[in-house]
């Protein structure tokens, strides 16, 4: 389909789901580890700022691309305004302590909705 997932070091490698380099070589292979860092942590901010995308989404897939991208684009905006993200407890909101997932949630979203 032309797209690849981002995925954590316990998935598999596959064509279409790239993972971190577990052992990474200096050069492109630390650079890419480092890039998915800044990628993940951009996920934990929309996460914290809308807990929706915590967990499993229960729409179609259509629907679910729209409600992410309107959510990157109200997260740049709260930047843009300097509005800080909510405090975290330790709890997402929906009983689960942090960093418990929800389910596996893969999906892509366009690079220009990203700050």
């Amino acid at each position: 389909m032309g797209c690849h997932l981002l995925g954590d070091s316990g998935y598999p490698c596959k064509k279409w789901l790239l993972t971190p380099f577990l052992r990474p070589l200096a050069g492109p292979q630390t650079n890419y580890n480092r890039t998915r860092s800044s990628v993940e942590r951009a996920f934990g901010q929309f996460k914290r700022r809308f807990p929706v995308l915590h967990g499993e989404i229960r729409l179609k897939p259509e629907k679910a691309c729209k409600v992410i991208i309107a959510c990157a684009v109200l997260h740049n905006i709260c930047k843009d305004r300097n509005i800080p993200l909510p405090p975290t407890d330790g709890h997402d909101g929906f009983g689960r302590h942090d960093g418990q997932s929800g389910g596996l949630l893969a999906i892509t979203t366009p690079v220009a909705a990203l700050r």
